[in-house]
């Protein structure tokens, strides 16, 4: 990997094409984010701290930008077009969603890292908001935006019902992010606060955990590369911008889901393997995932003509390129020799996936753990395997004597859920914007197979069938829906 402090658009160790073009990772940055991140944070609750915090980051520079476009329109003082308080309307939309995000990253924040004593060997030498001042401009637009409401009103002429349906829409959204934000900014400061007030022997100004001019740095490098449009002065829309925050707010989340996946993995492999605190790490990551669930809707606060009029800036790059996500399958347990094959064909495997391969993946700890208490012998077959899980599985009421080991279960079980719920939102995302047809990462992949036909070549790659493709994979957890299938089967 090259250095990121020296290049601000650093390419991964997978790229394999013309480095002038968009890849993925050198789009999203994907180096240079990673870079960013704190090196004081080791423990698995440290890495989850800065990457909330480098989200909350990320997302209060795209919603402060939509923020004061809104409130130098309310300011202007001139009657709006349709066309006008349509765009409004989107953007506050925006920021609408982006709070949504930010509220349920609250929730995971103030359980995981608040409530529950995390692991945190570090304090913050403040704990004051003011100390991120992209937060504190945020808070002002909204103020402002928000005495600013009764100033909204439409060009005369305009149809009447359609006028009043437009700014009525406005006021409500813009009312609704300001009722939101007073959530969201409690959140924060709890957060800091607490970071101030946790007992450690090291203290570190917030400076030094979040370096946000270098974090943010790297969206503009994208911006003036690929989209220069966008860095005009009489730039009309932060669709852009938009776009590229989705994917770095993923990439920033990843390392606290991995990190996760290995801690419990860990947890699981010591004899007599820590299963409680392995199943609330799993349980972390599954709230993590539901989050993204949400996150994959950002992109569709534009519309499919917004997205296509800087389609063609992204050239070949695609998200199945991200290499943190294909650690968070791998080191989870996804191991069907159809997906490493495709990730071979696709020149997707880095050196460091290679290994993790070869690695014990949380599913193989868990199955290993389930063997050594006894529930089943390691030779049993399949079948056999999942009666005997199976009868963990007891109704929440009964005696059970491994109800860490049913607890756990239950957890894996819907982390894999929130996984293909993400998959699934992510193909209904891909249509909305892109249709059913060929996507970005056509291109990218078309020299790679034996097709007989580029068409078929293409249609084999491309992004849209290969997010189709991840829901026909086999289960990262297969005995836990074997054993449902088993009582299913027998439960008559």
């Amino acid at each position: 990997m090259q250095d990121t402090k020296s290049d601000p658009l650093a390419t991964c160790s997978h790229i394999y094409k013309d480095p002038d073009k968009a890849h993925y990772c050198s789009y999203i940055q994907v180096p240079g984010l990673l870079e960013t991140f704190y090196r004081g944070a080791k423990t698995t609750d440290e890495i989850l701290l800065c990457s909330a915090i480098y989200a909350y980051t990320l997302w209060w520079n795209l919603q402060q930008k939509e923020l004061a476009a809104l409130v130098h329109l309310a300011e202007a003082g001139q009657p709006l077009t349709p066309e006008q308080c349509y765009d409004a309307l989107k953007r506050a939309n925006r920021c609408v969603e982006i709070d949504r995000i930010m509220l349920q990253q609250g929730v995971i924040a103030r359980s995981e890292l608040l409530r529950h004593n995390g692991t945190i060997n570090f304090r913050f030498a403040l704990g004051d908001t003011a100390q991120l001042e992209l937060f504190s401009q945020t808070a002002h637009q909204t103020r402002l935006l928000d005495q600013a409401l009764g100033t909204f009103k439409l060009q005369e002429g305009a149809d009447e019902a359609a006028s009043q349906h437009l700014l009525s829409s406005l006021k409500d959204l813009a009312l609704t992010h300001s009722d939101s934000f007073n959530t969201i900014q409690r959140d924060f400061r709890d957060l800091l606060w607490a970071m101030h007030e946790h007992p450690a022997t090291r203290v570190v100004d917030f400076s030094e955990v979040v370096p946000v001019e270098q974090l943010l740095s790297y969206g503009k490098a994208t911006l003036q590369k690929y989209h220069p449009q966008a860095v005009l002065e009489d730039a009309r829309t932060n669709d852009e911008l938009t776009f590229i925050t989705a994917h770095q707010t993923f990439e920033v989340w990843f390392p606290a889901v991995i990190h996760s996946i290995q801690e419990a993995t860990r947890l699981l492999q010591l004899r007599p393997a820590h299963t409680w605190e392995a199943e609330a790490l799993v349980r972390r990551i599954a709230d993590i995932f539901s989050l993204f669930g949400r996150m994959i809707h950002i992109p569709q606060t534009m519309t499919a003509a917004d997205y296509i009029e800087f389609r063609d800036q992204l050239q070949a790059g695609s998200g199945v390129e991200s290499f943190q996500f294909r650690a968070i399958e791998i080191s989870a347990g996804l191991r069907d020799t159809r997906y490493q094959k495709i990730m071979e064909r696709m020149q997707l495997v880095t050196e460091d996936l290679r290994m993790l391969w070869d690695t014990p993946s949380l599913n193989a700890a868990f199955m290993e753990t389930l063997a050594d208490r006894g529930i089943f012998a390691a030779g049993d077959a399949a079948p056999d395997k999942a009666a005997k899980i199976a009868e963990l599985l007891l109704p929440s009421t009964f005696a059970n004597p491994n109800v860490d080991l049913t607890a756990l279960a239950e957890s894996l079980v819907r982390f894999e859920q929130n996984v293909e719920l993400w998959r699934t939102d992510h193909i209904a995302m891909v249509t909305r914007m892109i249709g059913r047809k060929t996507g970005t990462g056509a291109a990218t992949y078309a020299h790679l197979g034996n097709s007989n036909t580029p068409e078929q070549e293409k249609m084999h790659f491309d992004s849209l069938p290969y997010l189709q493709n991840t829901l026909r994979y086999q289960k990262i957890f297969p005995a836990l829906w074997d054993a449902r299938d088993y009582m299913h089967d027998h439960s008559r």
